[in-house]
């Protein structure tokens, strides 16, 4: 056994050993080898095995499954190009062809000086400022084949940009900058250092904030700056921007480069419940928090009796907001009632559908309203350990809510004897590993078991026999976000708002080719014409909009004849369409329909967890009908054949994503026919 060899058993040995009295840790084991090795070498595995008492099989087995663990040595800095259809809508492709080109190399490959390795990704968060890639852990927004030229001609400190400026100190005027990722991408880090360096040369006596982003990512770097009217707001901003702003002071309202008053900003005549403090606030500030209503929910729940809670969310009418739409009552009314000593609640943040990127935006921006949404859970269905599964594609979300965690517990709202309530609860951060399945719910119980995230067959509930076999609360994160506000305000308040059975607001994210893309907290039942138009402000090439996608890569193309359907569950269920987790992508009249459709199903190939059949070889053979039909070939016989293919693959697969893989597919088939 070579020297280089023993070092590796070494490091993989004592990885797993400070972990291995947790349960479950097989993934951060393997996160922690790949992040001291760089990747996973074969010869580790007999040693992470011996020392978690597992097969040698098992651990191969896991680390063959997840696209992100890497078992081959990889360049100095790994590119991962984002393919989800929202980059897609905005050139996506083109950028992709070229950057193999430029590098000379395909994915899962590295350029032949070792520096650069090449990585497919299927969603970065990035969607309203796309196309998206990400080098190493950082995020670039809006990058065409010239930008990326630039950026490799420069090859950009990565490592220097990843330190960004945070709160400085306590001064006359209060100036805000946002350091969630995707304002970073756009610069916004160096805005912040610009506003520091002017401070201490013309003694400004400024305070830096830096906050979540409110979600106008068309006016990112945002900069705002506290008055007593109000904050007003400065857009696109960048160092040059910062010098010429304060070059006479602090600049006002009046200045001619002003937004005015960002609570009167026409974006933000919403009705926003969740996402209130997006872009208000420091995230990892109690007492901002605080200041803001924070905890006041869980100061409420600690009042009540677990019945008390639960019946007051299924009173409010909240429903899952991660797509399924599952009453949120009747989920936690069940894990209440299970008889067990032991329960879990789990907060599923893996967010990988295209369009979607509000838990990114909530874990950065806003973390403590997480923390207590959870811990209101735990108190309601008698839990005392959560877990939080973070998709590893958002590095930025994942150290936010470590540090808000570590924060959590020094002000003992969470762990031991919770605001001296008796109660114990806590929470732990678990990265998920690139595998778009686990999004689902009994994959991703698997994956925290520290296993291949396959799905399982129901039943069992999740709810009577989830993690390690005991009743467990699997909530998305937005639902569990909103829950704070419902224990605030009442479930009378929150229920009075939407339409029918869909109540509350809908936290819509517009993307793809569109000319506003970001955040809009709405009521139930606005139309989804009022979205595009009114906030979206139509699509960003200025051509007409052909369709939109609505509910990630398994969701139907809607066409521009129903585009007033009002954004609420039965109605979208009527255009044989879904809501999911709120994302919009639109495509502008220049798409190939035919060609979105075809990826449908190559992600399904992709990203099937391989239990099933009708998804796992379903998905491949409708990836050879469509370029059959594509290519002239028998057309007529070939579409029935793809017809049953997706009636198959819908009534035979065990979840979701073989079972709705075919939406997309057939609503081309049905509403664009000529486009297949």
């Amino acid at each position: 056994m070579t020297e280089n060899v023993q070092h590796w058993i070494n490091i993989a040995s004592r990885i797993a050993t400070a972990l291995m009295d947790k349960p479950g840790v097989l993934l951060p084991v393997l996160h922690g080898i790949q992040d001291e090795l760089g990747y996973i070498p074969a010869q580790v595995i007999p040693a992470v095995a011996k020392v978690l008492n597992l097969s040698r099989a098992e651990v191969h087995g896991v680390v063959s499954f997840y696209h992100l663990f890497r078992t081959e040595p990889r360049g100095k800095k790994i590119i991962y190009i984002c393919r989800a259809e929202s980059c897609q809508a905005m050139g996506g492709r083109k950028l992709e062809l070229h950057v193999k080109e430029r590098l000379g190399i395909g994915y899962h490959e590295t350029t032949t000086d070792g520096e650069i390795s090449l990585e497919p990704v299927y969603c970065v968060g990035n969607c309203a400022c796309s196309p998206a890639i990400m080098v190493d852990e950082h995020v670039h927004s809006r990058v065409t084949p010239a930008v990326f030229d630039q950026m490799l001609d420069e090859m950009i400190d990565e490592e220097a940009r990843a330190t960004f400026v945070g709160s400085t100190k306590s001064a006359t005027t209060r100036v805000f900058v946002p350091s969630d990722s995707t304002a970073r991408s756009l610069g916004a880090d160096r805005v912040a250092a610009a506003v520091v360096a002017l401070d201490a040369t013309l003694n400004l006596d400024i305070e830096l904030v830096r906050t979540g982003s409110r979600g106008l990512y068309g006016l990112e770097p945002l900069l705002e700056i506290e008055t007593e009217r109000g904050r007003v707001g400065f857009s696109n901003v960048d160092s040059e921007t910062v010098k010429r702003l304060f070059s006479q002071g602090i600049p006002t309202i009046d200045h001619r480069e002003c937004l005015g008053l960002m609570e009167e900003h026409p974006w933000l005549k919403q009705p926003r419940l969740t996402c209130a403090r997006l872009g208000v606030i420091d995230p990892l500030s109690v007492d901002d928090y605080r200041a803001h209503e924070g905890f006041a929910g869980l100061e409420a729940a600690l009042q009540l009796s677990p019945q008390a809670i639960v019946s007051t969310i299924a009173d409010s009418g909240l429903r899952g907001r991660g797509g399924a739409a599952f009453p949120a009552g009747i989920k936690w009314q069940t894990v209440l009632d299970a008889g067990s000593e032991q329960k879990y609640v789990i907060c599923n943040a893996d967010e990988g559908d295209s369009g979607t990127f509000i838990d990114r935006m909530i874990m950065e921006g806003d973390p403590f309203m997480l923390i207590e949404g959870m811990t209101i859970a735990a108190l309601a269905v008698g839990a005392t350990q959560a877990y939080i599964y973070i998709r590893a594609e958002y590095p930025q979300a994942i150290k936010t809510m470590e540090k808000a965690l570590d924060i959590a517990y020094i002000t003992n709202h969470i762990g031991k004897d919770i605001l001296g309530s008796g109660r114990d609860f806590d929470i732990e951060i678990r990265k998920a590993a690139g595998a778009y399945i686990c999004g689902e719910e009994t994959s991703m119980l698997e994956s925290l078991e520290g296993k291949r995230g396959q799905v399982r067959f129901r039943p069992p509930l999740p709810a009577i026999e989830g993690l390690f076999g005991q009743p467990t609360l699997v909530n998305n994160l937005v639902s569990l976000a909103s829950v704070p506000d419902i224990l605030v305000k009442g479930a009378d308040y929150y229920r009075q708002i939407g339409t029918g059975k869909s109540r509350g607001t809908l936290t819509v994210q517009l993307a793809g080719n569109i000319k506003h893309g970001g955040l809009v907290e709405v009521p139930f039942g606005i139309s989804l014409r009022e979205i595009l138009e009114d906030f979206g402000g139509g699509s960003a090439s200025g051509r007409p909009i052909k369709a939109v996608q609505a509910g990630g890569p398994l969701g139907a193309y809607i066409p521009v004849s129903e585009f007033d359907t009002p954004l609420d569950y039965e109605s979208f269920k009527e255009i044989d369409s879904m809501l999911g987790h709120g994302g919009i992508v639109a495509f502008d009249d220049t798409t190939d329909l035919g060609e979105m459709a075809r990826f449908a199903m190559e992600f399904c190939s992709i990203e099937s967890c391989g239990k099933c059949t009708p998804c796992r070889i379903g998905s491949v053979r409708g990836v050879e009908v469509i370029d059959r039909i594509r290519a002239g070939e028998n057309p007529h016989e070939n579409r029935i054949l793809l017809q049953d293919l997706c009636d198959t693959m819908i009534d035979g697969s065990l979840c979701a994503l073989g079972g709705m893989a075919p939406f997309p597919v057939l609503s081309v088939m049905r509403k664009f026919p000529d486009e297949l």
